[in-house]
């Protein structure tokens, strides 16, 4: 069971990844607004499913990735 839950976690970790990825070349190649993606994903909810609290904190991680990786990108512009 370790075993799986590893490369759970290895495959989920994958493709967080590659979706803050995406989403970053959306966004410095000017395809989608800043900040868009996340004002999208934000209000995402899955009321009455017991994966809801999980999902939330997890979705709100990524967005604050996103933003993270913006205010990099807007400070290395900068200096």
């Amino acid at each position: 069971m370790t075993d799986r839950i590893e490369r759970l976690e290895a495959q989920v970790n994958a493709l967080a990844q590659g979706w803050l990825r995406l989403a970053a070349i959306l966004e410095v190649e000017g395809l989608v607004a800043p900040g868009r993606i996340d004002r999208a994903l934000k209000p995402v909810q899955w009321p009455g499913q017991p994966i809801e609290a999980e999902a939330t904190k997890t979705l709100a991680w990524l967005c604050d990735q996103l933003a993270e990786a913006r205010d990099a990108r807007r400070t290395s512009a900068g200096g």
